[in-house]
């Protein structure tokens, strides 16, 4: 179990270090999910779903007024609250 342990929280930094995120923060893979960012007098919603799902929206979470979103060339990491503070990470090609 030790070893369990040790590698979630190896793999766990090493997604922080790619999406280069010097927080930590629970991670909600949505890697299957259609993903969109709006923005609204100036509060960024973040809204996902899958086929045959209701869509879900969360408040992107803003730092030093900026909204806390880590785009790569394959993924992005949006910092958003649904009931508690969580980075979901979306696949870019099922950006809308």
């Amino acid at each position: 179990m030790k070893k369990a342990v040790q590698e979630f929280m190896r793999s766990k930094n090493n997604l922080m270090s790619y999406f280069q995120c010097k927080d930590d923060y629970f991670v909600k893979p949505l890697l299957s999910s259609s993903w969109r960012i709006k923005s609204e007098d100036g509060i960024y919603f973040v809204s996902y779903w899958n086929d045959n799902e209701d869509k879900k929206d969360a408040v992107v979470v803003k730092k030093e007024g900026k909204p806390l979103i880590y785009k790569t060339k394959d993924y992005t990491m949006v910092i958003g609250i649904d009931c508690i503070k969580l980075g979901f990470v979306f696949k870019n090609l099922n950006e809308l």
